[in-house]
């Protein structure tokens, strides 16, 4: 590498852009606990809870490897173990070959192609808007995240109800776990309504998070499960769901407020809370950014 041998070896591993055997010991240690915490079936679940419960005074030689990170994770204000980890959720994961409850639809333009002429996209839109029933109901949903990477928020809007509303998510939540959020509130509000719509169409500019809610997959982001078991209690009072991608930045009204509504509260957070537990990725991130 030419450099001298008196070099830091920190400044060595900085410079190459690798970490060292330590640095990644620690990082698989503790995204394994992550993981495992949230795998109740695992047959090393208990042994971790009992690890992670025990009150057992350790002698400095003595202390068990993953004692050591367990204090840290738990310093970062993540909880390996907690009872809400431990209750099975009350969605019930239908067969792979059965359809989702769920409709979904695209906009038959890539979003390449939609900013490249804004007037054809917000026409297009309009028209596709129009041709679906009058009796559905339709809101937009868009998320934000701070430069600083610590506040997350997500965002909706209702045009027949001309309601808007904005919520700060938990620190450190992820963007896509922002877009099904927003999702879930939309159709929460639509649940608890006095007069179930026949159909609910949700536009979203995130096509990830429509692939996932209509997936039958197992999802450990409990938005996700969350946002399906509301789809099904809308289906069984009679209201239909439909999530629609339409492209982000594009000129469509609708999409453009619901974006702006989400980077105000964003910069002021003074809209509610949502108070979701964090899912693995979203913890190892934390961890990611603490230690390097």
């Amino acid at each position: 590498m030419g450099a001298k041998r008196s070099t830091p070896v920190e400044m060595l591993y900085s410079e190459t852009g690798t970490e060292s055997l330590s640095w990644r010991t620690k990082l698989l240690t503790r995204k394994y606990l992550l993981n495992l915490s949230h795998k109740p079936n695992n047959q090393m679940h208990k042994p971790l809870v009992q690890l992670a419960t025990t009150t057992t005074q350790w002698k400095p030689r003595s202390t068990p490897g993953l004692i050591k990170e367990f204090v840290f994770v738990k310093s970062l204000g993540i909880s390996l173990v907690s009872q809400q980890l431990r209750l099975p959720s009350t969605y019930k994961y239908p067969p792979p070959s059965r359809p989702p409850d769920c409709k979904t639809s695209w906009f038959p333009l890539n979003k390449q192609q939609a900013m490249a002429c804004r007037h054809r996209t917000t026409s297009l839109f309009n028209t596709l808007d129009s041709s679906a029933p009058a009796t559905s109901i339709r809101a937009y949903t868009d998320r934000s995240k701070s430069s600083s990477q610590e506040t997350t928020t997500c965002a909706i809007f209702i045009p027949v109800l001309n309601k808007e509303h904005a919520w700060t998510l938990t620190k450190g939540s992820s963007i896509f776990t922002a877009k099904v959020t927003a999702i879930y509130q939309a159709l929460k509000l639509f649940y608890d309504m006095d007069d179930c719509p026949p159909e609910a169409i949700i536009y979203s500019d995130s096509s990830s998070a429509i692939i996932a809610i209509s997936s039958n997959s197992l999802s450990e982001n409990e938005a996700i499960t969350a946002t399906r078991e509301i789809i099904a209690s809308l289906k069984s009072s009679g209201t239909r769901t439909r999530l629609t991608w339409i492209p982000s930045h594009t000129g469509i009204e609708g999409n453009e407020r619901t974006d702006r509504l989400a980077a105000t509260e964003c910069n002021t957070q003074d809209g509610e809370e949502v108070h979701n537990s964090l899912f693995p990725k979203e913890m190892v991130s934390i961890i990611i950014i603490i230690i390097k």
